[in-house]
């Protein structure tokens, strides 16, 4: 490559922190431009500029909170469900409870980081809309899915509220997953909320939304299996394949908040 390519004079975040560091004093740019590798880079950003990767720290965080998540006893669903069978926020209209999920943020989703899970809303209708999806109860479970995260407003552990929703285990193949006993987490929140104001499907996908379909199979009945080829399979496609830290979508709110407020005409106990 030729001596004077722009490429040998560093990468943008090399010339960024040099131009920084410079800022602070010659001692420290003499530092600085001896650095021979991205791990002295990486140290001497932290220690100047005072800052830490986000990304690595966000993972961090997840791993943590997703190891507490799996620490979870049936004990302790039984005292969350327990603890859940009263309103949290009372009785309210559905959609301000969308427009809370601006404010909320997925702690343990390492593809949105922190990108707020109304974002992320937008982002799979928008892939639904693209593909040309016609079912409206699709897209009805697209806005309520996440609504149990709210409950991250509320001061719940997050270790109660996000990552999958997986099986304990030790129940008979064939048995139905809803007599099966999952992880406790959002699904189970907002299921218990909307199951008596939409379709059985609609409940349904809700509730399973965060599970793995093949870890899940053997427990599944007929009931299940119908609903998880017609509903579950792709409804995941759009909500785990198209998240994005940022794509801002746009699509037409106004039209899918009439679609919510015809679904839900009055306000609900969350």
């Amino acid at each position: 490559m030729p001596e004077n390519s722009n490429s040998s004079r560093g990468t943008p975040r090399r010339r960024f922190l040099a131009s920084g560091v410079a800022s602070a004093g010659a001692l420290v740019t003499g530092v600085a431009l001896g650095a021979s590798n991205s791990g002295r880079i990486q140290r001497l950003e932290e220690q100047v500029l005072g800052l830490r990767r986000p990304d690595s720290e966000f993972k961090t965080t997840a791993r943590e909170i997703g190891g507490r998540h799996n620490a979870q006893t049936r004990e302790v669903v039984a005292r969350l469900k327990r603890k859940y069978e009263s309103a949290v926020f009372g009785r309210v209209r559905v959609w301000d409870m969308v427009e809370k999920l601006a404010l909320c943020v997925d702690p343990t989703d390492t593809s949105l980081c922190c990108t707020s899970q109304f974002v992320h809303v937008q982002q799979l209708v928008a892939a639904m809309e693209r593909d040309g999806v016609q079912d409206r109860d699709l897209y009805i479970a697209a806005f309520t899915h996440d609504l149990g995260k709210v409950m991250l407003l509320a001061n719940e552990a997050p270790e109660h509220v996000v990552c999958e929703s997986a099986p304990f285990g030790g129940d008979r193949d064939g048995i139905g997953l809803d007599n099966v006993v999952f992880q406790f987490c959002h699904p189970e929140i907002i299921f218990t909320r909307l199951k008596d104001h939409v379709p059985d499907h609609v409940a349904w996908l809700v509730r399973y939304h965060a599970t793995s379909t093949q870890r899940v199979e053997p427990y599944m009945n007929d009931r299940d299996r119908g609903y998880a080829e017609r509903y579950l399979k792709p409804f995941q496609h759009y909500d785990r394949q198209f998240k994005s830290t940022t794509f801002l979508p746009r699509i037409d709110l106004a039209k899918y908040r009439a679609l919510i407020e015809e679904t839900f005409p009055h306000p609900i106990l969350i």
